[in-house]
């Protein structure tokens, strides 16, 4: 019994491969949320995102943690897949077709301790210094996609070809490129000098503009064959996922400046001064338009892509999973793991997933899964480090699926 589903973003759809009942349709559905950073803790992220206030014991557990570069990613998976299974052609080959609906949201930053520092401390500790603020990068991209596809279940014997094609519907995008940025901030405080080679691109926020910005494709592609090593089988299986891109519409926004910006505020000199400078000088239109002037077009992005190789060798009373993934336009590592994969009675099955990269450096996760006739369960658990040591640690992240197959 093959159980890879921890970390599914990395993995072709199991349901697609190997069919987990007695019947030839499938009809599942399924969603995952995942958060990890190597310096952002769990602990902090959920006060943030609740809109609890975040006092210096929580930032400095951050600080702490901080290295030259940092990392931070979360991921929104959710959708509904069909499945045809061993449907033959020529009566030489077997085929699985399939069909699935998905929304993906995908975030990803790295960044300098300074920007941390700058955000939540403000520029007060820096008077007479500069801060540095790259290379920093942060992408944030929202899509939906369509996808039909086939896996060929003997190419050549017992080896497996599939191949999937997508159609996009971009919904939003932004992304930011500092390839080079200082703050200096004057020591009596009066001015700040911003220097800043940045890229930036974005999807129109306005009302009415937040779905439907953008349309594209991508494919997907998956390997896989038996082996054999001493007296103990196993498979082989490599694939790419999601390798494809979206053209965002005209309304988009665009920014690329290697300039220097001296801010200084302005003088008041009676009340009028000051409703007026409310008025007209601290408006948020007024200072992006004088300080990063935005152009509308239409351009192209590649969304992220995902290489995987797994092997999995039955060992008689479980299965032991070398794996390793990369996930292309974003700012993750490499990720390799080692995983096991249990059978018990009654239908039950387990694994234990422990990884090194990504985003939070170090992993452990759980999945858990029972087969009640034809239909699946499966509940998966994430970065177990930062959710018992949420105050130190960044991580957490849980998954379910469910799947049944008809006759």
């Amino acid at each position: 019994m093959m159980f890879t589903f921890l970390h599914v973003q990395a993995q072709w759809d199991q349901a697609i491969i190997q069919n987990p009942g007695t019947g030839k349709i499938l009809a599942g559905i399924y969603g995952s949320a995942d958060y990890s950073s190597s310096a952002v803790t769990s602990a902090f992220v959920t006060n943030f995102l609740q809109g609890s206030y975040i006092n210096d014991n929580l930032k400095q557990q951050v600080v702490s943690n901080l290295q030259t570069a940092n990392r931070l990613g979360y991921s929104l998976n959710y959708g509904a897949i069909g499945v045809l299974y061993n449907d033959t052609i020529h009566k030489k080959h077997a085929f699985n077709f399939f069909v699935a609906l998905r929304h993906k949201d995908y975030v990803s930053a790295n960044f300098p301790p300074d920007v941390f520092n700058l955000a939540f401390y403000g520029n007060a500790p820096y008077a007479g210094q500069s801060a540095k603020l790259s290379p920093f990068n942060l992408s944030n991209i929202s899509y939906q996609q369509l996808e039909i596809g086939s896996l060929c279940t003997n190419v050549g014997g017992k080896a497996k070809l599939g191949i999937g094609l997508s159609f996009l519907s971009g919904q939003q995008l932004q992304n930011i490129n500092m390839s080079n940025g200082y703050l200096y901030t004057d020591p009596y405080g009066q001015y700040i000098q911003l220097n800043s080679a940045t890229k930036y691109n974005s999807t129109d926020s306005t009302p009415g503009h937040t779905y439907f910005n953008g349309y594209g494709a991508s494919i997907d592609i998956y390997f896989s064959m038996p082996y054999k090593i001493a007296s103990k089988s196993g498979n082989l299986s490599a694939g790419v996922t999601d390798l494809g891109f979206i053209k965002w519409n005209s309304n988009s926004l665009t920014y690329n400046k290697d300039t220097t910006y001296i801010y200084n505020g302005f003088t008041i000199n009676g009340l009028n001064d000051l409703q007026n400078a409310a008025i007209n000088n601290l408006s948020k239109d007024s200072l992006q338009n004088k300080y990063f002037p935005l152009q509308r077009k239409s351009f192209y992005t590649g969304i992220p892509t995902t290489v995987s190789i797994n092997a999995n060798t039955d060992l008689g009373k479980m299965n032991l999973e070398l794996g390793a993934w990369y996930i292309f336009n974003t700012y993750s590592l490499p990720y390799y793991y080692v995983q096991g994969d249990k059978g018990f009675s009654h239908g039950w099955f387990t694994d234990l997933q422990l990884g090194y990269g990504g985003y939070a450096t170090y992993n452990a996760s759980i999945g858990v899964m029972k087969q009640i006739k034809n239909t699946e369960i499966k509940l998966g658990i994430y970065h177990l480090q930062g959710i018992i040591a949420s105050n130190t640690l960044g991580g957490a992240g849980a998954s379910i699926a469910i799947l049944h197959s008809f006759k």
